[in-house]
């Protein structure tokens, strides 16, 4: 019989909330690109009904525009490393391989860098200074909600190799 590839009906957690028995993946039903989408509407809509503006400056322009290419090459590069190790990209499946390769050699979280790269780059890029206020809760949310059970289950799964790893590799950069 096989295993299903997400068991996220069979949720069970110990007194402490921590994830038991019977789960194989790192319990994120939150996905990193909704709490950035979330994000940045939100900054969106405070800042049409509290309008915050950064200063008119092509120069911020050239570096939001900046962090937006460079976010396209950190996940184009991150994805391609998830497609050559066969791992799902969603957190809340089970992966088959720790990933060390590509940009996993710089940073253990190329995607999430990526989005907060984009999530700048777009804030600077439209001249919303709530969008990149915003940005701050947005990666406490990502650090303690998502990171925080990733991290967890890594080291369940993987165990002293993943210790060494993220020994060696920062978390950001």
């Amino acid at each position: 019989m096989t295993e299903p590839s997400c068991a996220c009906t069979r949720l069970r957690l110990d007194g402490s909330g921590t994830q038991i028995a019977g789960e194989d993946h790192a319990n994120v039903h939150f996905p990193p690109p909704l709490i950035h989408g979330v994000g940045v509407m939100s900054g969106l809509g405070l800042s049409y009904l509290y309008p915050l503006v950064l200063p008119k400056s092509s120069s911020l322009v050239w570096v939001g525009a900046g962090l937006l290419a460079l976010a396209l090459a950190i996940a184009s590069s991150a994805f391609r490393e998830f497609a050559r190790s066969r791992n799902p990209v969603p957190p809340n499946r089970p992966i088959h391989g720790l990933m060390t390769a590509g940009p996993f050699r710089f940073t253990r979280n190329p995607l999430y860098l990526a989005l907060a790269c984009l999530h700048a780059g777009f804030g600077l890029v439209a001249g919303n200074a709530w969008v990149l206020l915003i940005l701050v809760p947005s990666l406490l949310w990502v650090r303690y909600y998502v990171i925080v059970r990733e991290e967890a289950y890594l080291t369940r799964r993987f165990g002293q190799p993943y210790l060494d790893y993220q020994a060696q590799v920062r978390r950001w950069i």
